[in-house]
């Protein structure tokens, strides 16, 4: 059980934040961004990206035998799994303005698809943190694997809106775009 939890949140986190650069505008900038300077954004946003990816990789240090530890090895590993989620949003605060005339919108839609996944981490970890027996605790955390199932379907809507934006060719030329391509196929399935 533990094991597919996070499988199923690395897989959201992957599918939401690796490809959730997209967006549509209607506005156009006054100068066309060169291509090496919007790849080298890309680069940026999906290393932001990237930290949380890393971060969801590991596994809680949980105690099945003990209520108590298991309880606070959830919660502790969900605590740096929210705090991970809370450095990507800031660190793509800092890319809205970036060099393609959509870099807010595309940002913004990545910060929205990180939102989404901190707030069922930490919803979780308050589910946690109030429970009172090992059923809540149980409960809490498959709770949280059904969230997970619902931002699988938020990422492929997030990654329609990256394709129509035109710059999966960036985001292929991007080095740490293309590090969270590689953590997404060797993501565990069980």
């Amino acid at each position: 059980m533990r094991r597919t939890a996070i499988a199923l949140l690395t897989g959201s986190l992957l599918v939401v934040t690796a490809c959730s650069s997209g967006g549509s505008s209607k506005s156009a900038a006054p100068a066309a961004p060169s291509e090496a300077d919007v790849v080298s954004w890309m680069d940026k946003v999906c290393g932001a990206v990237g930290g949380t990816v890393k971060a969801m990789s590991d596994e809680p240090r949980i105690d099945m035998n003990d209520p108590a530890k298991l309880k606070t090895g959830l919660s502790d590993w969900l605590g740096t799994k929210v705090a991970a989620v809370d450095k990507s949003i800031a660190d793509l605060k800092a890319l809205e303005n970036g060099p393609h005339p959509k870099s807010k919108e595309l940002v913004t839609t990545a910060e929205d698809g990180m939102g989404q996944i901190r707030t069922v981490l930490a919803d979780t970890k308050s589910k946690l943190d109030s429970s009172t027996d090992p059923t809540q605790v149980v409960a809490a955390f498959t709770e949280m694997i059904g969230k997970a199932s619902a931002l699988e379907k938020s990422g492929a809507d997030v990654q329609k809106k990256f394709d129509e934006t035109g710059l999966g060719d960036a985001a292929k030329k991007a080095p740490n775009c293309k590090g969270l391509e590689a953590a997404s196929s060797s993501s565990p399935t069980s």
